[in-house]
């Protein structure tokens, strides 16, 4: 059963996630109502495993080298993305400082490194496995947005999968670490610093 719930919860997840009619109560911003949606899904798995712990074992050595790969990891995709000329949708994007600075390592951790990274460990898989499925699970959750937007965006969409991935490895591995959501909030909070800087100074 407990290996089943890997499965059946994050199915469950993106369904609620991608096929719920959110649009109904959308409006006029670009801020997702489904946030509403992740705290309350989140806030249920991790009351219903009776997880208690949320800041962790914080090391400010292992800290500091996460956060250094994770800065060096952004300004890398960063780079290529600006070289290759890629138009990426931030710029539309409403309040974007909101969305990619608090929402985002907020409720994406919440999810990922949160619900579904217990939903894992519970079912005692393999390191390597949890590691695994969170980065894919967390790349695959960007993939709407192809559905969404035009297509002259498609090409940096695929391109956002892949550094997701590299970006989900980190934050995962900082949540088996620290086992708290503390560190990979603020691993995400700098990769995103670094695309916020990124799309303020080169139009990205």
């Amino acid at each position: 059963m407990k290996v089943a719930l890997v499965f059946i919860i994050p199915i469950f997840y993106f369904y609620m996630s991608w096929f719920f009619p959110w649009g109904m109560f959308q409006g006029d911003s670009s801020i997702s109502v489904s946030y509403v949606f992740d705290a309350i899904f989140g806030v249920l798995v991790i009351t219903a495993y009776k997880q208690r712990e949320f800041i962790g074992r914080f090391k400010a050595k292992a800290f500091g080298v996460r956060a250094s790969l994770t800065g060096i990891l952004a300004l890398i995709f960063c780079f290529i993305s600006i070289k290759l000329k890629f138009n990426a949708p931030f710029k539309y994007v409403d309040y974007l400082w909101l969305q990619i600075l608090i929402l985002a390592p907020i409720f994406e951790e919440l999810i990922f490194r949160g619900a579904l990274f217990i939903v894992m460990r519970r079912s005692e898989l393999p390191k390597t496995a949890i590691l695994t499925l969170c980065s894919i699970l967390f790349s695959f959750s960007h993939l709407p947005a192809i559905w969404i937007l035009p297509q002259e965006f498609h090409i940096f969409i695929g391109y956002q999968l892949f550094y997701t991935l590299f970006l989900g490895w980190v934050c995962s591995k900082a949540r088996y670490e620290t086992n708290g959501l503390l560190e990979p909030i603020l691993l995400h909070f700098i990769f995103n610093l670094i695309f916020f800087i990124a799309v303020q100074s080169f139009s990205l």
